[in-house]
């Protein structure tokens, strides 16, 4: 009598089979219903804005060329955000945003933008407020550095300089307690750095202190004297600043720092002020990073105004200001 049960050699592969084939149904359903995390939400987001803006012809009346420039400042954004987000996290973050990624809001109606300065600004605003929020400290800087370049850019396009108090945030506000203070310093000796190279300048490279123009005997690439009152005004504003006082407060020491002047301010005082400015970017970028809110706050402030400032001295903007290029996003 043949006996009718199937030898176990054949029964268990497909067992296996079965078991195996149900595991990744159930794992790919319970990912499926997991939420994605805030921070991916955030940086999809910003990716589709960031592809939007990419898609879109030169506008009227922006010039080809300067449109361009901003394009190719996108599109290094955009790999720093990168990859590309799938499927899920896009819908999960066109779902959770006030406005729909990737969508006509982000860049003008109908697909286009009206206005290039107007939708850079748009973007950079959204980009500042998750920086502030987000959790991981190389998407805060990535997110900042962008927002910068992208309203520094529109500032260019439309010829505006950058009014006082119109700032990618409130840098004025008292900061929340119990956050630490430590890497502000590095702004904050910064900060103080550039206050004294534009002081000397002034004296020095033939910029009036009064803010006037300077005398005709300035030297060949000085600072104009708007500019340099302005960088001047910047420095005192955000070292005055709650924020910086608890900095401060925290390391009493830190005015004892010796500075000391390149040798050439007379001969080339533009490199000194450039070289100030690309100082409080690169300590802006450090406390966006590893900074609490508050901190962040008053870095990205900062970050703005060193970025306008190298911006009116050498036309130039960087699609990533403070940020190194290899630097990962993640």
């Amino acid at each position: 009598m043949t006996d009718p049960r199937a030898p176990a050699h054949r029964v268990l592969p497909l067992l296996l089979g079965v078991l195996l084939a149900t595991g990744t149904a159930g794992a790919w359903w319970l990912d499926s219903a997991r939420p994605v995390p805030p921070d991916e939400v955030v940086r999809a987001d910003a990716w589709l804005r960031t592809e939007a803006l990419l898609e879109v012809p030169s506008p009227d009346p922006v010039p080809a060329a300067p449109w361009e420039d901003v394009r190719a400042d996108l599109a290094r954004q955009l790999e720093a955000l990168g990859p590309a987000p799938d499927d899920r996290t896009s819908a999960a973050a066109r779902a959770q945003r006030p406005s729909p990624a990737g969508g006509t809001d982000a860049v003008g109606g109908g697909g286009s933008v009206a206005a290039a300065p107007t939708a850079l600004r748009t973007t950079a605003t959204v980009l500042a407020g998750d920086a502030l929020a987000a959790e991981d400290p190389a998407l805060a800087r990535v997110l900042a550095a962008a927002a910068v370049s992208r309203v520094t850019a529109a500032r260019q396009l439309d010829g505006s300089p950058a009014p006082a108090g119109d700032d990618l945030c409130d840098v004025g506000g008292d900061p929340a307690p119990g956050g630490t203070t430590a890497p502000g310093a590095v702004l904050w000796s910064a900060l103080d750095r550039a206050g004294y190279a534009f002081e000397a300048l002034a004296a020095r490279a033939g910029t009036a202190p009064d803010g006037g123009a300077p005398p005709a005997a300035a030297p060949a690439g000085a600072v104009p004297a708007e500019l340099a009152a302005r960088a001047r005004g910047d420095v005192e504003e955000l070292l005055e600043v709650p924020v910086a006082g608890r900095v401060l407060a925290a390391d009493p020491g830190l005015p004892a720092g010796a500075y000391v002047l390149a040798d050439d301010v007379r001969a080339r005082p533009g490199r000194v002020a450039d070289t100030a400015a690309r100082d409080v970017q690169d300590a802006a970028a450090h406390v966006l990073g590893r900074g609490e809110p508050g901190a962040r706050c008053w870095a990205l402030v900062a970050l703005e105004r060193a970025t306008g400032l190298r911006a009116g001295l050498t036309g130039e903007v960087g699609a990533l200001p403070g940020v190194v290029r290899d630097d990962p996003p993640r």
